[in-house]
């Protein structure tokens, strides 16, 4: 018997999007970013600060380890997550980081 009933999955995100350049000050303000919007969606303490040092890991990371010095950062806020998506115009080089939220 198949069962004709779906698990609803969010598939809507409300987006930002920065474009930084290749600049430590700007990925201290993605991380602060990512902090707010996870603050705002209810994620504990603990879970917030640890988010806003993986974004900033992330942001830098991307900085140094490519030749250009535009950066595009994306950060989505989905029903069940919020994903940070670093040089997300760079395919499979992407840096991409998901924590769940409290809906």
């Amino acid at each position: 018997m198949t069962s004709l009933s779906r698990t609803p999955v969010a598939t809507d995100p409300k987006c930002i999007q920065l474009h930084l350049d290749a600049d430590p000050r700007f990925a201290a303000a993605a991380g602060g970013a990512v902090r707010y919007l996870a603050e705002a969606s209810g994620m504990s303490e603990e879970l917030c600060r640890e988010f806003q040092e993986a974004t900033v890991r992330a942001c830098l990371e991307a900085f140094e380890s490519s030749a250009t010095q535009s950066h595009l950062v994306e950060l989505c806020r989905f029903e069940d997550r919020l994903e940070v998506i670093v040089d997300s115009n760079a395919g499979s080089a992407a840096i991409r980081l998901a924590r769940p939220v409290n809906s």
